[in-house]
């Protein structure tokens, strides 16, 4: 009899020990009420600060430790653009007005704080512009944090209530707005010190193309993207230089097709090692109605350029699939998705490892009223050399079905590690934050597993691309939704071991 019940006990021993495990330390309610997912960028070993916004006016700026504890918090006047690191202080740019309708004013502000207790050092008008058309601002401080260069791009797009007339009049209307929104009407840069002066000012040349893209490498060079007749042309401006040193063209080739679109998913990546190289890519329909991911090298100091790409046709995802090998049984079959609405959501240049990560996402009408769900699928992620060669393909097998917004996606890179936080949807309405880690040099993945839910709703989405990393720990910033769109969130956090 006792050695029945012994044999019991042990096969019912890790369901025992499962309901005992103790729910990760969580701080309910860290913040209540922003209207936008929370941005963190990382201070030191043992501090990340973090960016709220409680109103479309102002912002809240936080000091969290590894313990989950608010070291300070400083309250800005302005719509939040960018909290990041800069020299040793911390860089806020904030335009002074925003609105659902006309979004961001053209007046932007820039706030220093002294990241030891949140105090404000300086407070300026950094850019006044025309009020009368939108205006796209961009922001490099570069990983460092060495440098504060401000980019900021006039459209033709007014700044007033748009409305589409239906049928073909609607159309035309849109496609107008299209074209106005792509359309560069001014082009303005400036480079900063850490008093926040001007130190060097310049229009760089706007060309009959259309402005693609801009990225700043960490020395302050700038490289500016425009699509012309079919091409990719990209200028090089030296640092503290009004006038571009050498302009490169891409072996891509596009179709005018690729600017229908409210914006433009070319991503653009200086290199970390060699101040002459800018890598590009973008997912795209190529003249063959294929989808395409296309990866590109620039080298301006040779001129030499390079180009490959991956085609993904029906037999290329079968023997994706058919060559994923299961982490975790938990985890769903691999789906990719809609293959034609393949895009770009990382591409980062990690120790000398070109990152590229890509989902698909679809959209439904509701059928319990007006609104939209919106679905993301699994992530594909490729590692390329700096030749661009391809040197491992995984795949994360999360994916989700939301109402009303896109969820974030965190990576982050430590001692050859790449960290990987997504969502993952089980069930009807459980959504499970998902901690991958793979090793950079192989691929191989050393870990996946859902996020413990344990004292927090099913509804609850991790902020991935919030995630606070710390040396022995990382947290991670939940989401409560309110509503089927809830426009204002509630953040509790949930402390992790690695």
């Amino acid at each position: 009899m006792k050695k029945n019940l012994l044999i019991c006990l042990l096969a019912f021993l890790p369901f025992i020990t499962t309901a005992q495990e103790e729910a990760p330390p969580l701080v309910k309610d860290f913040y209540e009420g922003t209207y936008t997912i929370p941005e963190s960028f990382v201070l030191n070993d043992r501090v990340n600060i973090m960016q709220f916004s409680p109103d479309k006016e102002n912002c809240d700026i936080v000091a969290v430790d590894d313990q989950m504890q608010t070291l300070w918090k400083t309250s800005l006047k302005g719509h939040a653009l960018s909290t990041s690191k800069f020299k040793d202080k911390i860089l806020v740019v904030v335009s002074t007005e925003y609105s659902n309708i006309k979004r961001n004013n053209n007046t932007f502000k820039g706030y220093i704080l002294d990241p030891s207790n949140g105090k404000v050092l300086v407070d300026k008008v950094i850019f006044e512009g025309s009020e009368d058309y939108l205006t796209f601002p961009y922001i490099f401080t570069a990983e460092n944090g060495e440098i504060f260069k401000f980019a900021v791009r006039q459209s033709s797009f007014e700044r007033r209530l748009h409305v589409a007339m239906p049928s073909l009049l609607g159309i035309i209307s849109i496609n107008s707005y299209i074209k106005q929104f792509n359309e560069t009407r001014d082009l303005d840069v400036i480079d900063f010190n850490e008093k926040l002066e001007p130190v060097n000012k310049f229009k760089p040349v706007i060309t009959a193309g259309t402005f693609l893209e801009m990225n700043s490498n960490k020395q302050g060079d700038l490289f500016i993207a425009w699509f012309n007749n079919g091409s990719m042309d990209v200028a090089k401006y030296d640092a503290g230089k009004k006038t571009p040193s050498g302009t490169l063209t891409g072996n891509v080739i596009l179709d005018k097709d690729i600017l229908d679109s409210f914006g433009n998913d070319i991503l653009m990546v200086p290199s970390k090692s060699n101040a002459n190289v800018l890598y590009y890519a973008l997912a795209f329909r190529n003249p063959d109605k294929e989808t395409e991911l296309g990866l590109g090298k620039l080298d301006f100091s040779t001129g030499k350029k390079q180009y490959v790409n991956e085609l993904f046709t029906k037999d290329h995802i079968k023997s994706i699939k058919k060559s994923y090998v299961p982490v975790n049984k938990k985890m769903e079959s691999p789906d990719l998705g809609p293959v034609k609405a393949l895009n770009v959501r990382l591409f980062s240049d990690v120790d000398d490892h070109l990152i590229v990560a890509l989902t698909s996402t679809s959209y439904a009408s509701s059928s319990i009223g007006s609104g939209t769900w919106e679905s993301e699928y699994n992530i594909l992620i490729n590692s390329y050399d700096t030749d661009l060669k391809l040197k491992y393909q995984q795949l994360v097998p999360t994916g989700y079905i939301v109402p009303e917004r896109h969820l974030p996606l965190g990576f982050y890179h430590d001692k050859n590690k790449l960290y990987v936080l997504s969502n993952d949807k089980t069930g009807m309405t459980t959504l499970n934050g998902t901690y991958s880690v793979f090793d950079l040099s192989t691929g191989q993945c050393d870990k996946m597993y859902h996020l413990s839910k344990k004292k927090m709703g099913n509804s609850h989405a991790a902020a991935s691309s919030s995630v606070l990393w710390f040396k022995n720990s990382f947290v991670v910033p939940y989401l409560e939704m309110k509503g089927f769109a809830g426009g204002k969130y509630n953040i509790t956090l949930q402390q992790n071991l690695y």
